[in-house]
């Protein structure tokens, strides 16, 4: 009996022992990586919605990669077909590198995105699995960690370079179009036992995080040509070189012709008979062709008065620019509706350009679904962006609410309530009013006015670039989310 009792107590000090002292014995079976991954405080990876997620297009993933995880992100994406963007929200590494990689190669399998969400940490095997994603990013609070490894035989610089140790991960970085420069970085950048947190400048560097089709630099650098003293403010009937940038910009993207061309030109009677050009030209959607969305940003502004150049940076070369990369992103990443790009002329007179769209529609009013307006989105000391259609349009606020908390940005609401007192009523104020009153549903992003609205001080160089470029950001992504996910309503 007592030697049965020291043979228990060996076999329990073994059990209890064996996970911290030789931790690759317990990892050949999913029981036991479980175990192991109990004993280190942290969880098993575990993919979920959240509670009034309202869009099912994102599912969220916490916890340490193991064996399961192949069987289950398989399963997740079988039974979700929506599924385009992967949310990772806390994932601190794998327990199984082989597991790993085989579930991060369905991602790319199934061009899934990935994004790290506000606060969110990704380290070690979660950063491999991070950089499967067809398109990948990282918000700006989020942490993304890296470290070398280390096996029971040494650690992994000791192994000469064209180990076979090394080759795997080489090849998984190949055939994710990683440069394998990457790999080489991670091993010297922290030991196994540690994490290095990767700078901004590293993300960029080694292409971490894919372009977000927004192209920023390209959005600032049309913003600044097209509000430049050589365009002479864009009044109306002075506006035929910003009209020829925007047409050529349409004929490089190859964008759809509604009619022989993009120009619809149009009279209109302001003490005199005026004219004016709008410019118009689609992408077709890949499953509701029949159904369009309107995306509009109006390119006039003052012009010139008593001699002195209004350039209007932010009003509205600002929104031009941005329907131009927009263009240039749905261009490359098919919508399911059809969307129309429209670059509406004499806005600044009475909304000119957009009441003969709606007047004169190119395609049936009937099948417009929405109207996206976009005035002033490039300047404002408090970071606030103004959402403004969701009190009459209710089914679209949640998309916008959901983006939102991801978002740099202070988003608000408002401007779109006639018996709200308190603000200034928006609904017929821009190039959104003429779609508002044929009853096509509609949103419009704009910042509230600034000291420079309607001076010749509203120059380039008083814009916030990194503003424009998270409201721009914003619009794209809510675009999507709606485009992808389009709230049928009574």
């Amino acid at each position: 009996m007592k030697k049965i009792s020291i043979a228990l107590i060996i076999v329990i000090i073994v059990s209890v022992a064996t996970p911290f002292l030789y931790p690759e014995v317990l990892s050949n079976t999913p029981f036991k990586q479980k175990a192991l991954i109990k004993t280190d405080k942290n969880k098993v990876a575990r993919f979920y919605f959240k509670k009034k997620q309202t869009a099912r297009d994102s599912i969220y993933m916490k916890g340490v990669i193991c064996s399961n995880t192949l069987k289950d992100i398989k399963q997740t994406i079988q039974q979700n077909p929506q599924i385009t963007t992967l949310v990772m929200e806390n994932v601190s590494g794998s327990i199984d590198n082989d597991i790993n990689i085989l579930a991060s190669l369905e991602i790319k399998k199934h061009n899934i995105n990935t994004y790290i969400p506000k606060n969110g940490i990704v380290t070690s095997g979660g950063t491999n699995m991070f950089l499967a994603g067809k398109k990948r990013d990282i918000h700006p609070t989020a942490k993304i960690g890296i470290h070398s490894w280390i096996s029971k035989d040494s650690m992994a610089l000791y192994f000469p370079e064209n180990h076979q140790k090394h080759k795997k991960y080489l090849d998984y970085y190949s055939k994710i179009n990683i440069q394998t420069e990457f790999y080489w970085y991670t091993m010297k950048a922290a030991p196994a036992d540690s994490i290095y947190w990767m700078t901004a400048n590293e993300i960029e560097k080694y292409g971490i995080i894919t372009n977000s089709g927004m192209e920023t630099p390209e959005l600032l650098e049309i913003q600044k040509q097209i509000s430049s003293n050589e365009y002479s403010g864009r009044g109306v009937g002075n506006n035929h070189k910003t009209q020829h940038f925007i047409r050529s910009y349409f004929k490089t993207l190859n964008l759809k012709k509604i009619d022989r061309d993009y120009d619809f030109p149009f009279t209109f009677i302001l003490k005199k008979p005026r004219t004016g050009t709008n410019l118009v030209g689609y992408i077709k959607g890949k499953t509701n062709p029949e159904k369009y969305i309107v995306i509009g940003a109006h390119y006039d502004h003052l012009g010139i008065i008593n001699d002195t150049i209004y350039n209007g940076a932010d009003d509205n070369a600002s929104g031009t620019a941005a329907l131009l990369v927009l263009a240039k992103h749905f261009s490359k990443n098919p919508p399911v509706h059809s969307i129309i790009f429209a670059a509406f002329d004499a806005e600044e007179c009475g909304l000119f350009g957009s009441k003969h769209f709606v007047d004169n529609p190119p395609v049936l009013l009937s099948n417009i679904i929405l109207n996206i307006n976009m005035d002033m989105i490039s300047r404002n000391p408090n970071n606030e962006i103004y959402v403004v259609g969701t009190h009459p349009y209710p089914q679209f606020k949640p998309f916008i609410e959901e983006l939102a908390k991801d978002s740099p940005l202070t988003v608000l609401y408002g401007h779109d309530n006639p018996k709200d007192k308190t603000k200034d009523y928006w609904m017929n104020s821009s190039d959104n009013g003429p779609f508002f009153k044929k009853g096509i549903p509609n949103i419009t992003f704009s910042e509230e006015d600034h000291p420079d609205y309607h001076k010749a001080t509203d120059d380039f160089e008083k814009i916030n670039p990194e503003f424009y470029k998270n409201v721009v950001l914003l619009i794209q992504q809510s675009i999507e989310k709606i485009d992808q996910n389009f709230p049928v309503t009574k």
